[in-house]
Order: structure tokens, then sequence, then C-alpha cells
């Protein structure tokens, strides 16, 4: 009898959205969560198909650049990364997670609502569509600001970043902000606190929509500390006080 092939479910393809100076953490944790997972039964090594497709999001319009592919995009005090779609042609595409990043680049989006309004009603309006056709948006750290000021999080529960935390919730005045938990799952919208507290939320997304298996095998992979519990709190040791500057 010839072995009949595996069949796996499709490729969930996760689309994240860059702009000038985003957190580095907050998109390659979120990424090397979902690019190292596999289908049990599969090896890393091994070829495709694989559990999840992740795809890069400029804040460019290709109907407004001057060029043919979106340009490289910096990260805060970080390298660099070339978007894979320019922000009107994702709305083409087939993503079942739309995420959105924090990092000091955020309160450079959040400000052009008043320096360069007609820009930011653009984006605004962008995420509000893609909210219709995504079926999962989420966002890491302050990027829960973008999602709260367009009125998505609106009488939902929701995270963000607990440092910036009274920025942040202003944005939002009818979220049902969450200053504990380091990730919020409210169904349709998954939102996380600082930074690091995105990759965990990440293997969450992994095993909610892969499975557990596949979740704690890539963390396991990863060497990851994976933080399960969303309302247990991270101790950090006591130390000396360092001052800022000299």
């Amino acid at each position: 009898m010839e072995n009949t092939p595996a069949q796996f479910p499709p490729t969930i393809k996760i689309g994240i959205l860059v702009f000038p100076d985003f957190e580095p953490l907050d998109v390659w944790g979120f990424i090397e969560a979902f690019s190292i997972s596999r289908f049990i039964g599969t090896n890393y090594s091994d070829s495709a198909p694989y559990p999840f497709q992740i795809e890069l999001i400029s804040t460019e319009e290709k109907t407004c650049a001057a060029h043919d592919r979106p340009q490289p995009v910096r990260s805060y005090n970080g390298p660099r990364v070339t978007p894979d779609w320019f922000r009107d042609e994702a709305l083409e595409q087939s993503f079942h997670v739309l995420m959105i990043p924090g990092g000091q680049g955020v309160r450079t989006l959040m400000g052009m609502e008043t320096n360069n309004t007609h820009a930011f009603n653009e984006l605004i309006q962008w995420v509000k569509i893609m909210d219709q056709l995504v079926p999962i948006m989420t966002s890491v750290c302050t990027g829960a600001a973008v999602l709260a000021r367009s009125g998505v999080l609106d009488g939902k529960p929701a995270a963000t970043n607990h440092q910036a935390f009274a920025w942040v919730t202003q944005y939002g005045p009818k979220v049902l902000w969450d200053n504990v938990s380091r990730w919020v799952d409210a169904g349709k919208y998954v939102t996380s606190a600082g930074v690091s507290a995105g990759t965990d939320m990440a293997f969450h997304l992994i095993s909610r929509l892969a499975g557990r298996a596949v979740a704690e095998t890539a963390a396991k992979a990863a060497e990851y500390d994976w933080h399960r519990n969303p309302d247990e709190p991270i101790y950090y040791p006591q130390q000396a006080s360092v001052p800022s500057s000299r």
C-alpha cells in the first residue's frame, strides 16, 4: 500500500504594519514565534507547507509613491526592513491576522492628527477597512493606540504597554483597558502589553490558530521562556539605582 501524503491545514497569512521607529522586538519577537512554528510531524528544516506566512505592510500607499516597491523602514535605534506590500495593496491580500506594533514611531503616527490630518485620517480609515477584512486584529505595546483611536476596540477589553498606559488610554476612553495582564484575548481583538509581552501573545495566538502542541513545540525550539498565563506578573530582581544621565 502506498503512503498517502500528509494533508495539512491551509497556511495562515499574518500581516504586520511597519512604520519608521517601530520597536524592534515588537515585530521580530512576534515574527520569530510564527516563523519557527511547524506542523506536528514535520521538522524545522523541512520545506513548506508551514503553519504561517508572515508579510510586512508599509504605511506608504502605492497610489502616492514615486517608486514601484515599498521603501525600507527603519526600526527604532535598529536595522531596517523592506515591506512586502504598500498599505493599499494589503487590502487585496488574504490576511487572517493584522498586527500593529508599538514604539516611538506610534507617537509620530498619532501626532499626525494635528499636523497632518489628511494622512492621519487615511491611516485610521485603512485600519477600519482592514477590520472588516481580517478575522483577527492584534497589537503589541503602544500599537493599541492606533486600534483604539480607530474605534474598533470600543466596549472591548484590551491591553497596552504598562509604562505608557496613561498616554495610550487617552485614545480609547470607551475601551475596557486592562492594566495588569500581559495580553488580553477578546476574540477578534487580541492586544498585549509592552515589547516582550507581544511574543508571549504570539505564542498564545499560535496555540489558538494551530493548536497547543504546535505552540509548545515552537516555544521549545526557540528556547523561549513563554509566560503562558497573561495574569501572572513578572517579577524583576532588585537592582541598584542607575542614574539616567551624568
